[in-house]
Parts: C-alpha cells; sequence; structure tokens
C-alpha cells in the first residue's frame, strides 16, 4: 500500500499537479532525479534490491549541505536517512511511522487543492485525492466546508 501510495503521488506530481500543493515540489522532484541520476550513473542493476542495498550504504552522518551546499532541493539523502531511522525500529512501530506519514501527506494534499480542481476531477471519474477531500468534508475536517450553528448541514464557502 505504501509503495502504491508513493507512485500515485509522483503520477500526480507528473500527471496534475494543479492538484497538490503548489511550492517547491517540483524542484524537490527534478533534483531528486538528477541527484538518483547521477548515483547510479554507469551502474547496472539486475534487480531493485541491489540498487536500495547502495542507498542504504551511504553515509548519512554527514549533512548534504556541508557536501553540496544549499542550491540542491534534492531529498535523496533525507530519504537515505529516513530508511536508515526506520531500519532500528520495531516492525510494528516502523508501519505505524509510515501509516502516519502517509496519511499526512494525503490528507494534506487533498485540503490543499482547490475545490474546483476537485470538482473537476470528479467530473472526471475522480482522484483518490478528491474522494479523500470529499471524506474529510463529509466529517468536517476541512476548511471550505463548515457546520452551521444550531443546524446539522454543511455549508460551502467560496475561496
Amino acid at each position: 500500500m505504501s509503495r502504491w501510495l508513493s507512485d500515485y503521488m509522483v503520477y500526480l506530481l507528473i500527471m496534475s499537479p494543479f492538484m497538490l500543493p503548489s511550492g517547491i515540489g517540483q524542484i524537490r522532484f527534478h533534483d531528486t532525479c538528477a541527484e538518483a541520476d547521477e548515483f547510479f550513473e554507469g551502474k547496472e542493476f539486475k534487480k531493485k534490491r541491489e540498487a536500495c542495498r547502495k542507498l542504504r550504504r551511504v553515509d548519512v552522518r554527514i549533512p548534504p549541505s556541508d557536501v553540496k551546499g544549499d542550491r540542491s532541493k534534492s531529498l535523496l539523502f533525507d530519504a537515505c536517512r529516513l530508511a536508515k531511522s526506520l531500519e532500528l525500529l520495531g516492525e510494528g512501530e516502523k508501519w505505524e511511522k509510515i501509516f502516519q506519514a502517509w496519511l499526512d501527506i494525503v490528507t494534506y494534499a487533498a485540503a490543499q487543492c482547490k475545490w474546483n480542481d476537485h470538482a473537476e476531477k470528479l467530473s472526471q471519474g475522480g482522484e483518490l485525492l478528491t474522494h479523500v477531500w470529499l471524506l474529510m468534508a463529509h466529517f468536517g475536517m476541512t476548511d471550505q466546508f463548515q457546520i452551521s450553528q444550531g443546524y446539522v448541514r454543511a455549508k460551502l464557502l467560496a475561496i
């Protein structure tokens, strides 16, 4: 499930970036891809596990800003650090942290997307992000919907 959500969020970043919070996401994505290309340059891997082993051998004691400054917005090094810290956790605790991180990412992205972008995607069958947004709205967890006092009804606010 975690891999699927990761792939889905990259799909949105490439195919429907307007649905994701605006900001540095595109820059981070391109910088991370460029750093991964450089890191794996000239290496052929028969299996993904071999590439993962190479990433696990990255020395995470030295902050990336000490090596390359603050120009790059790549997350490759941060991902290596995160993977190493997750390896130290017990199986249950590790998956609970991963679950909570994805829950936070997906709900944040759903809430940040504009209502008219959700409506456009819904008219085309909808995205997972839109369905998450609708569930959040149903339970009163978004800024676009508020519950009126005295009556239990949803009121759509124009933004």
